[in-house]
């Protein structure tokens, strides 16, 4: 292999890991289809959720005074590869087939952990298959 003129030919072998990640889902919805779409994200297994009222006017072609517009902030972190499965549910479980049905933000989260022990479980964010 040290010969002159010799060719060493080394292969590496790349190992592809998935690694799965994290990812937090908000989603405004329309505050009279919260049972719905709670109903719904039990089905599939999320196990909890945090819920905030919203209150602000709209921004379209009209403006509404913003106690017209009631709204709730539904948060779920879960695994990368149950978001498909969550955004799906709370779509079909919020949509009244109107305009102003509400939106869905799905960002990556780095980190998560608990405040009481400072320990993270992925575990307790994976949706059931």
């Amino acid at each position: 292999m040290d010969n002159p003129g010799s060719t060493d030919l080394y292969i590496m072998w790349a190992i592809c890991i998935r690694v799965s990640q994290m990812k937090k889902i908000e989603a405004e919805v329309r505050k009279e289809m919260f049972p719905q779409v709670d109903f719904a994200l039990k089905q599939i297994g999320v196990s909890g959720l945090t819920v905030a009222e919203e209150r602000r006017a709209g921004r379209g072609m009209w403006s509404y005074p913003t106690e017209n517009v009631k709204r709730l902030i539904l948060t779920v972190v879960v695994e990368d590869d149950g978001v498909r499965k969550v955004v799906e549910s709370i779509r079909g479980s919020a949509t009244t087939g109107s305009w102003g049905d509400g939106r869905i933000a799905v960002s990556t989260v780095e980190h998560a952990f608990d405040i009481g022990s400072g320990m993270t479980d992925p575990n307790e964010l994976a949706i059931p298959a």
